[in-house]
């Protein structure tokens, strides 16, 4: 039942519902004096209404606050109290702030909490789509980095080849296979030495396993054979032990450019510089090596001697041998001729019979001298060739070039030459200075 307490803790709700209930029932109490007034009910029922006024009234009256007390109890029951014990269990359960409730009785005290909420929220939110953006530049970095290092490694004209511990092929690109013949896919998961030539690998073994586990690379040159033409493939290599610290986990890398262009080229330069005979160089290498002697001169002051050797009486040699005979003693000549004089010396053959010596750096005449007395006594012993024993010697023309003369190759080889012509019209088998040092 309604209790005075309880009606008081609810007064302005009770207030309007009984506004409403007596608005109501004004309304039917209006409505019964209309129908009194015209004559509804027949004249007995009106004389008895009338008769017993004040008590119907005092009935009407009561049975209105017995019903007011009754609807406001069920509203009591069925609405009120589950809504405080609804309203009750929700303040219980909220942990706002800290465990800090809300109370509605204090609207300021509710938004300022509510405000520091929303604002730690958004800090929170702004801290992760920070760290989301972060993240997603680093991982496009990352994505464009290995896209970069993806194409660097199949499009590198270099061959590279990572393999592990046990000598198997983990990564290897196009270059490698195109080179060798094999398909890509059958490159893959397998050992190295399959694919390259195992005589020269036991050659670069024992040098090779050394310096990797001394100083972790090596490098070198290499040939390795294309499995179908057999063409032999010269290749200057790189390997390098990677070494994981982790887990310690072993992989080499291996670089390796392909020699055969630069190889060519050499071999093209070589033939463009050197006599095809002897292989010494030729008048191209010397003209080249003269030149740069007179460029070193007017910085260096320096003198260099150029003698010019012409072996005596060669024609007889071709005449009662043969020309097969006297190429060999040309090639047996010119090995003598560059094992005669020093290594910054310069021996190169003219044409013919007539070899070229340029003796650099000249410190004294003496020295000269006694380089060409070298060559003398060296080209003066026999040469033994299919058990025939041939004889031979030579006339040698000096000219010391001298920084301060200015002369030019062809006067240096001019006056070198009018020396050698001296020597042998003054006996063959000597040396003529054709100036003093």
């Amino acid at each position: 039942m309604l209790t005075v307490k309880k009606f008081f803790l609810n007064y302005s709700m009770y207030k309007k519902i009984a506004f409403q209930i007596a608005a109501l029932l004004s309304f039917v109490f209006i409505m019964f004096q209309l129908l009194v007034l015209f004559k509804f009910f027949d004249e007995d029922t009106l004389n008895v209404i009338h008769n017993h006024r004040v008590k119907i009234n005092f009935l009407f009256a009561f049975t209105l606050i017995f019903i007011f007390f009754c609807f406001i109890d069920i509203i009591n029951k069925w609405f009120i109290n589950p809504l405080k014990k609804l309203n009750k269990e929700i303040n219980e359960k909220t942990n706002i702030l800290k465990n800090r409730n809300i109370h509605t009785t204090n609207v300021m005290d509710t938004f300022k909490c509510l405000s520091v909420i929303i604002d730690e929220i958004n800090k929170k939110d702004f801290q992760v789509d920070l760290e989301i953006s972060m993240l997603t530049k680093e991982k496009q970095a990352l994505i464009s980095h290995k896209k970069l290092t993806s194409s660097i490694f199949n499009n590198s004209q270099d061959i590279i080849i990572i393999i592990n511990d046990n000598g198997i092929i983990t990564r290897v690109n196009p270059t490698f296979s195109k080179l060798i013949g094999v398909e890509h896919e059958n490159l893959l998961h397998q050992p190295l030495i399959n694919f390259i030539n195992r005589v020269a690998y036991k050659n670069i073994k024992a040098s090779l396993t050394h310096e990797l586990n001394s100083c972790h690379n090596w490098q070198g040159e290499f040939n390795i054979q294309h499995l179908t033409n057999k063409k032999n493939i010269p290749l200057y290599v790189k390997i390098n032990k990677i070494i994981d610290k982790k887990d310690n986990h072993i992989q080499y890398s291996i670089i390796a450019t392909d020699l055969t262009t630069i190889k060519e080229i050499d071999r093209l330069v070589y033939i463009n510089h050197h006599d095809s005979l002897t292989k010494l160089p030729n008048r191209i290498a010397l003209t080249n090596r003269l030149n740069d002697e007179l460029n070193k001169q007017r910085t260096e002051c320096h003198k260099f001697a150029v003698v010019f050797i012409d072996l005596d009486n060669f024609k007889k040699i071709n005449d009662n041998y043969g020309h097969q005979m006297g190429d060999k003693v040309l090639k047996i000549t010119a090995y003598k001729l560059r094992n005669s004089v020093k290594k910054t010396d310069m021996i190169s053959r003219l044409s013919g019979d007539e070899f070229i010596a340029i003796i650099n750096t000249v410190t004294t005449q003496t020295d000269v001298i006694q380089t060409c007395e070298r060559i003398l006594n060296v080209l003066q012993q026999p040469i033994i060739i299919n058990n025939q024993e041939i004889a031979i010697s030579a006339s040698l023309g000096c000219y010391y070039a001298h920084p301060e003369q200015h002369q030019t190759i062809d006067d240096i080889l001019s006056q070198a030459d009018i020396a050698m012509y001296k020597a042998k019209m003054t006996g063959k088998g000597r040396i003529v200075e054709c100036n003093s040092f």
